[in-house]
């Protein structure tokens, strides 16, 4: 047996034979010692010898070893036979469910459009102002009982300022139908309109004029008619043909009849491509009655382009081929817009060119104190290469960034009459360009709040024919706000500012009129369904501007009015 095996069983299992050997030999050491004093007390020295033979080695006998052995009870492979008893249970219920049907769609519960209004408005400057108005109220186009609409508006205006002759009426009726077909909407306007003023832009203390020879009225007579497919076809093309007439005259026996029809047709190639092609001519003639001279002036275009609309992409690519007074110009149509971050920013870029008409209308509106119609008539060219940014932000800002470079060839600027100024007469620019820089930024607020700023900058240069753009202004600037408080009250404000314009004094060197910087406020509110009342204020800061030389406006305008509605 091994030693440290025997030794752990002897001190753990045998603690008696311990202690017994420790006797034994507690025992052995006395008798030695009793043994060696003994002999010690003879005073002879003998000699003696001690032999130990072995020393006392105890033994412990062998023991029996168990021999265990572990094992798993035994599979249990069958299936015991459980028996349930649940008593049964009778539930009664008192509510009885409604079988199911299906519901019916409610009525429309859509107000009625008011179809009748009246607003009458005075004011300073012994302004009046009159709308009235009536329209055949909402129409049904699904079911087609009441496919016709229509709407009549009147509208005068009139202010008397404080200079001689500083006076200026506008009148204008104008109806409007529609009328939808299952298929095809068709469209027609009639317009009768009426300007008058006084040529009063001249020095009232060295100049007297009679009132007869210094007025002026402008009356025109419109008419429009167009059709469009209010479905997709069977082959898939979209059309929107539109044909106009016009007579514009004035108090000199000067007349103008224009003939314009534009007809537009789209092909749908698949769902984001498609195909397009418009043709658009514009025929007026200008004619004098007193020397029965007249000119013609026309100008005809054809628009082929293909348009890709895809999310996140807007391509439209085309060609202008253009004639106008029997020159021919091709002139480019390519416009993008890329989205790079979702609605929130869109590159728009574009290389676009277009003309623009200058009529005896055109350029009435432009400068109501024009006189002397060219005898040899020109229409501008405009060729603009721009880029820009656009988006939303916020779900309540929008706005539209544009920087571009423009070019106008044949550019009708104003130029004022050196002997007394109250007249103008235009100059024809072969050639200006300009940098433009346009800023557009909008908020609204669920329709009870809405506020916006706008800017339009020009920087004109390298003008060729004329010593400065005559008439034109370089800077313009807008900031409005509008508030719907308690469904009732509305408030508006515009606050503008515009720089000044080039003219020509008696000397013939070029001056630059002042600038303006003004404001208008303006509230309504709504006293029931039926009526409202509001007050407006003009030119809060009591600006006297001058848009072209030698015509100063009206300063502060207060406008108190009333509406019926019904």
């Amino acid at each position: 047996m091994d030693k440290q095996l025997f030794y752990h069983r002897f001190t753990h299992f045998q603690p008696s034979i311990k202690w017994f050997s420790l006797i034994g030999f507690s025992f052995l050491w006395c008798s030695v010692i009793s043994i060696s004093r003994v002999y010690a007390q003879d005073t002879t020295l003998h000699p003696q010898t001690i032999q130990i033979y072995s020393t006392y080695q105890p033994v412990l006998k062998q023991a029996d070893k168990l021999s265990l052995t572990a094992s798993l009870p035994e599979i249990d492979t069958t299936h015991p036979q459980l028996i349930y008893n649940i008593p049964a249970l009778n539930l009664h219920f008192s509510y009885r469910p409604v079988p199911l049907s299906p519901l019916a769609i409610g009525p429309d519960t859509v107000l009625p459009l008011q179809r009748y209004f009246v607003q009458a408005a005075a004011g300073s400057y012994l302004t009046t102002r009159v709308r009235a108005g009536i329209n055949s109220g909402r129409i049904d186009t699904t079911s087609y009982q009441t496919p016709f609409s229509y709407a009549l508006l009147l509208d005068h205006l009139s202010s008397k300022g404080s200079l001689l002759y500083q006076q200026f009426g506008y009148d204008a009726v104008e109806a409007s139908g529609r009328y939808f077909s299952p298929h095809i909407a068709y469209t027609g306007d009639l317009r009768f309109q009426r300007d008058g003023l006084y040529y009063y832009g001249y020095n009232h203390d060295s100049l007297h004029f009679n009132k007869k020879d210094i007025r002026q009225i402008f009356t025109q007579f419109a008419l429009h008619a167009g059709m469009s497919n209010i479905h997709k076809n069977a082959v898939g093309i979209d059309y929107h043909p539109q044909l106009s007439l016009s007579i514009f005259a004035d108090h000199y026996q000067h007349r103008e009849s224009a003939f314009q029809i534009d007809v537009p047709i789209e092909k749908t190639i698949v769902d984001d491509i498609s195909l397009s092609v418009a043709y658009t001519g514009s025929y007026a003639t200008y004619s004098d009655q007193q020397t029965s001279a007249s000119v013609s002036n026309t100008i005809s275009t054809i628009h082929p382009a293909l348009n890709i609309e895809k999310p996140g992409f807007v391509l439209h690519a085309g060609l202008n081929p253009s004639w106008t007074n029997s020159q021919f110009f091709l002139l480019p149509d390519i416009v993008n817009e890329t989205s790079l971050i979702h609605e929130k920013l869109i590159l728009s870029s574009g290389w676009i060119s277009y003309f623009i008409q200058n009529s005896f209308q055109h350029l009435s509106r432009e400068n109501p104190y024009f006189t002397g119609y060219p005898i040899k008539p020109y229409n501008t060219r405009v060729e603009e290469k721009y880029t820009g940014f656009k988006g939303s932000l916020a779900g309540h800002f929008t706005y539209n960034t544009k920087f571009a470079y423009v070019t106008y060839h044949d550019l009708p600027l104003f130029l004022n009459d050196s002997l007394d100024g109250k007249t103008f007469y235009p100059i024809r620019e072969s050639k200006l360009e300009a940098y433009q820089l346009h800023l557009e930024l909008n908020y609204l607020s669920e329709e009870s709040f809405q506020a916006g700023f706008r800017l339009n900058w020009m920087n004109y240069f390298h003008q060729q024919t004329a010593q400065k753009p005559w008439g034109l202004v370089p800077f313009q600037a807008d900031i409005f706000a509008r508030i719907t408080a308690w469904r009732a009250l509305q408030l508006n404000a515009d606050l503008f500012a515009w720089s000044g314009s080039y003219y020509r004094a008696k000397d013939l060197s070029a001056h630059q009129t002042s600038g303006i910087f003004d404001m208008n406020l303006g509230a309504g509110y709504q006293i029931n369904t039926n009526f409202e009342v509001g007050l407006e204020v003009h030119n809060l800061f009591n600006s006297v501007y001058e848009r072209w030389h030698q015509y100063p406006s009206l300063g502060m305008q207060v406008l108190g009015s009333i509406s019926l509605k019904f």
